[in-house]
């Protein structure tokens, strides 16, 4: 089956993804040990075979690293030993340090609730941040989570805040905060407008032409006075309508309660 294993190559700012990925990638492959320098050269004594194996993992190795790097970076992996490179890599990476988590914390404490965006993926992106921070030898404390999660909602979770602030300590905790968070998210999106109706005007139209339908299907069942047809009062009779004035008001409404009485007996 062939390698399928995918991830962004080194640049000069991914170091810290990229760390993890290059380190699973070279556990999978059992070359770790080799540029780590934890499998180190078997020695002088060893047999032929011991040195053709340690050369060849060093070889690939170092055919992964290069692999796996930008142009840019190949100047640091111009040694055949993948040990010398990884440590290159390390001290030109880690040397940056400062400006590095500078701007990593700049971007963690602006990081804003896209409302484009679930808020499970929201509080993933944030932990991310704090991941490449704690990568790069920063204390991130639950408080700090937390502070950066909360800062970044809308104004849509004011109240939620404010009960959230009222907590006890024992339940302000990253887990339970984020829990809650979750949960208040699902409950403003419980009411959202259906995705097939493209606006509240097209939910009254559809409202009234399911009302539309039901009093056309009841109407069908009326025996009209008049004339025995059905399908209307006699009030609305054609013959009715043709053949005489308008009733009075006072005349109208008891002729409309009497035809109510009958829709009703009729009805049943």
């Amino acid at each position: 089956m062939p390698d399928v294993t995918r991830f962004d190559k080194l640049t000069d700012g991914n170091y810290f993804e990229w760390k993890i990925y290059m380190e699973a990638l070279l556990t999978k492959k059992g070359l770790l040990g080799i540029v780590k320098g934890t499998d180190g050269h078997p020695g002088g004594n060893a047999t032929a075979k011991r040195l053709r194996d340690f050369a060849r993992k060093q070889q690939e190795a170092r055919a992964e690293i290069v692999l796996n790097v930008t142009p840019a970076q190949l100047a640091y992996c111009r040694d055949t030993d993948p040990k010398v490179i990884w440590d290159n890599l390390i001290t030109v990476h880690t040397s940056r340090g400062r400006s590095t988590t500078i701007a990593l914390r700049r971007r963690f404490h602006r990081l804003r609730f896209d409302r484009s965006e679930t808020m499970p993926a929201y509080i993933a992106r944030v932990r991310h941040v704090a991941f490449l921070l704690q990568e790069a030898d920063v204390t991130v404390s639950d408080d700090d989570l937390i502070l950066a999660i909360t800062s970044g909602l809308p104004h849509s979770y004011d109240s939620f805040l404010i009960s959230l602030d009222a907590a006890p300590d024992r339940e302000f905790t990253l887990s339970n905060v984020t829990a809650r968070l979750v949960n208040e998210y699902q409950r403003q999106h419980m009411y959202t407008v259906s995705p097939h109706l493209s606006s509240p005007a097209q939910t009254v139209d559809e409202a009234l032409a399911v009302t539309s339908v039901t009093l056309g299907t009841r109407l069908a069942r009326i025996t009209c006075f008049k004339c025995g047809e059905k399908g209307h009062y006699q009030s609305n009779c054609p013959t009715h309508v043709a053949a005489s004035p308008a009733p009075k008001t006072k005349e109208f409404a008891g002729q409309a309660i009497a035809e109510s009485d009958s829709d009703v007996e009729d009805e049943f």
